[in-house]
């Protein structure tokens, strides 16, 4: 997914891919074959993927950098001949600045029958497996590079190495099958996962709530103009319209509901964003969770929560209370929990200041009655008092 702020593709911008390029070379190796004569081999699994493969997105210009090893297993027959010959392939160094490879074969047996067999697979599979490696950049970027960066405007806005296909004019809103997290639209299917986090405000959930709703609060933690009032069935668009959805269900201080989504996520693919405000006794703590979120863009936006959202609204208004203001949607006038919890603070402290300044006449009394009882023990036991 890409920056919500990174405006222009300017700044760096990094996606790990391995995982992505473990099962490319899976789909892409498994089944390569060379048939020569009566000489035949086949690559029949790819047994490890280990090494460092990133997309790297500057001044809107996809760079791929990428350095694995790969260790591959064989057979290898000859036609009228029930021997077979079996081995592993060990490619050290597959990287993004060498077009050579080096093959590093083993086989099962070496016994001379096995020989021609062995050579066969240097000499004719090897070369099938490098033409794979060769337009692996090409897919890389073709693969992940068209949803890290913000389309814009201008006719030179994709960067260079990522084809964009047209979306269609009318496209109907994604259906999501939460049960098993696969997404259906009118031209393509992809998984989803879902997302949840918390976090905690030193305000009331009021102030909170107010603080992720109200446009003229928004404005000032996401640095940019918010289209949209908060009200159930609105629209919004958040840091120039890189973030949209639409409002579901508002309940002041309780719950935060919306439709949302990210500019570059397929489209008319829309997730579900619930915010659950929980009052504690000096804080608030938000929960969230997202569903619908695309298998890919989990990470990135998780991310993207916590600096976009929760550290930019502390950094924001800092670690203090927020200063409370009813958004001009609210009518009733409820006097928010910051401020009764105030009110009963300031009420202990005045009654223990009473307290604290009685205290010396208490204790003058105390000490007087003290020596009155002293002196009367005093003089019943003196000798004249007999007399």
């Amino acid at each position: 997914m890409a920056d919500w702020r990174n405006v222009g593709n300017w700044h760096w911008k990094e996606r790990n891919c391995l995982e992505w390029a473990k099962k490319y070379f899976d789909d892409k190796l498994v089944g390569t074959t060379a048939v020569v004569g009566e000489l035949s081999a086949e690559v029949t699994s790819v047994d490890s993927v280990s090494g460092d493969v990133d997309l790297n997105i500057r001044k809107g210009r996809l760079i791929a950098i990428y350095d694995v090893e790969i260790k591959l297993s064989w057979t290898a027959a000859k036609k009228g001949s029930e021997d077979t010959l079996s081995g592993t392939i060990t490619i050290p160094e597959v990287a993004h600045d060498t077009d050579s490879y080096v093959y590093d074969i083993s086989a099962s047996k070496s016994t001379k029958d096995a020989l021609p067999l062995k050579d066969f697979v240097r000499q004719k599979l090897t070369p099938e497996i490098t033409k794979k490696f060769e337009v692996f950049t090409e897919d890389l970027k073709q693969a992940n590079g068209t949803d890290m960066y913000i389309p814009g405007n201008g006719p030179n806005d994709t960067p260079s190495g990522v084809s964009v296909a047209s979306a269609p004019k009318q496209e109907r809103p994604s259906v999501v099958d939460s049960s098993v997290g696969v997404v259906k639209t009118a031209n393509t299917t992809f998984s989803t996962v879902s997302i949840t986090q918390s976090a905690e405000f030193v305000c009331s959930a009021d102030d909170l709530f107010a603080t992720l709703t109200d446009p003229q609060r928004v404005s000032i933690w996401t640095r940019a103009p918010v289209d949209g009032q908060p009200a159930e069935g609105a629209t919004f668009k958040l840091f120039s319209g890189h973030i949209e959805g639409k409002y579901t269900k508002l309940v002041r201080g309780k719950t935060i509901e919306q439709m949302w989504r990210v500019a570059t996520w397929p489209a008319g693919h829309y997730s579900t964003v619930k915010m659950e405000l929980e009052q504690l006794s000096s804080s608030t703590r938000l929960s969230l969770k997202q569903t619908g979120v695309p298998f890919n863009e989990e990470d990135a936006t998780k991310a993207n929560w916590d600096r976009y959202y929760w550290n930019s609204i502390k950094g924001t208004f800092g670690t203090n209370r927020l200063p409370f203001t009813l958004p001009p949607y609210v009518t009733d006038r409820v006097p928010p929990t910051s401020s009764r919890t105030f009110a009963r603070k300031r009420k202990h402290r005045r009654n223990k200041r009473a307290t604290s300044q009685s205290s010396p006449i208490r204790i003058v009394a105390a000490i007087a009655a003290v020596g009155a009882l002293v002196l009367a023990a005093m003089y019943y036991k003196s000798p004249t008092s007999t007399l």
